[in-house]
């Protein structure tokens, strides 16, 4: 029952110490350009997002270094993953995770375990991208609901194979691919046939 230490505790001890090792210093200065950015600030501030009853955003797009928003986008996630744990088993959805961009951690290996997961822990888990590529196959297996636009062919291929009959295969990726611009094609679970969609384009 002892009390977990702050994150940032975590970095204040690797200042405090002698680093004869070269690793340790490599590391310090990583965690260096992280906490630049505020990082370790801002995991202490989101320690209660499960129980914010407002949307909250995580916004990972403040610095142009590909590297740190990786870092942002897969320390975020993994920290929502393990909180979902901590939350116990749900009797309804109460909480939907939206990850636009979600290349940016696509390679983490426990999204498809979360999205296997995370509908008993009372989560709808929503990923955001423009590529199919971007995602391990082993998450197509848990997903029930896709919105596909316009995509190039072997992005096409890829979505097909995945929710699609070997009949409707051909015919679908011609779709896929001379889709309008704010035309989608909505695929269910349960679903033989997908269903064409308009989408209202925003007034910024």
């Amino acid at each position: 029952k002892l009390q977990e230490p702050p994150f940032r505790r975590f970095l204040e001890i690797l200042r405090d110490k002698p680093k004869p090792d070269q690793g340790l210093r490599t590391l310090l200065v990583r965690l260096e350009e992280l906490d630049d950015y505020g990082f370790f600030n801002h995991a202490e501030a989101s320690n209660n997002l499960w129980e914010t009853e407002g949307p909250v955003v995580i916004r990972v797009h403040t610095t142009q270094n590909d590297n740190l928003q990786r870092a942002f986008a897969s320390l975020n996630f993994y920290g929502l993953y393990k909180d979902m744990f901590r939350r116990g088993l749900q009797e309804e959805i109460t909480h939907a995770i939206i990850f636009d961009e979600a290349h940016r951690a696509a390679g983490l290996r426990l999204i498809p375990t979360m999205a296997k997961e995370c509908r008993k822990y009372g989560v709808s888990l929503v990923l955001a991208s423009q590529a199919v590529k971007d995602f391990n196959t082993a998450l197509f297996s848990a997903v029930a609901n896709y919105l596909v636009l316009r995509l190039t062919e072997p992005d096409a291929k890829s979505l097909v194979r995945n929710v699609a009959s070997s009949a409707q295969e051909r015919m679908l990726i011609d779709k896929i691919k001379q889709m309008e611009r704010f035309k989608a094609l909505y695929f269910s679970e349960g679903k033989k046939k997908p269903s064409v969609i308009s989408l209202q384009p925003l007034d910024w």
